[in-house]
């Protein structure tokens, strides 16, 4: 049986293993499960964000993770768990230094987006199993999200993407109704900005 249920701390554990099924290779996924597991511990307990989760059968398949004060987000919940953050993250920077710039170079370019003044709101990620990929769950996720929104009288939410070799992504967003609003540039990374009014 498939049901929406809102996802808690003792969660990140489900969400990281999802995360990584379903983004082999992106960078939040080489800086490693530990990392991974202390991030969405911390976005789950901040008081901006919002996440819910479809599970099949008491096995978690899809997620969404959503903020409403999503400028700085990621400098604070760094900031309020330094101390979780910082064994796994040397471990990772010691493997690959490179992801320490690829990390302040993120941390930047979510900072100067300009578009947090008319869209307030941001679905930061969104991730399904492979597995359930193509049967309504990202979908189902994205109206939960919406409903959610609308409880909290926002006018509307942006969220980011990968413009290049990301076609099918890119168009389910399209499909749901999402209009371009800009790209943004991390490094060599060139993200699609995307917008959605609700009012």
């Amino acid at each position: 049986m498939t049901k929406l249920i809102q996802l808690k701390k003792e969660d990140a554990a489900e969400i990281t293993v999802i995360h990584c099924l379903a983004f082999p290779g992106f960078f939040l996924t080489d800086l490693g499960k530990d990392v991974l597991l202390v991030f969405y511990s911390a976005l789950i307990q901040d008081k901006s964000t919002i996440v819910w989760g479809v599970k099949n059968d008491q096995k978690l398949i899809g997620f969404f993770v959503a903020s409403t004060t999503p400028k700085g987000l990621y400098t604070r919940i760094f900031l309020n768990n330094i101390s979780k953050f910082v064994a796994p993250l040397t471990i990772s920077f010691i493997k690959n230094i490179s992801f320490l710039k690829k990390m302040i170079t993120s941390f930047n370019s979510s900072n100067s987006l300009d578009v947090t003044s008319t869209y307030p709101s941001s679905l930061l990620s969104i991730c399904v199993s492979p597995a359930y990929s193509g049967k309504g769950v990202g979908k189902m996720l994205l109206n939960k999200l919406e409903n959610e929104l609308e409880l909290q009288n926002q006018i509307g939410y942006y969220l980011t993407t990968d413009s290049e070799k990301n076609d099918a992504t890119n168009h389910f967003y399209l499909s749901y109704g999402f209009k371009l609003h800009g790209v943004l540039s991390q490094g060599k990374r060139i993200m699609n900005i995307y917008v959605k009014d609700l009012k």
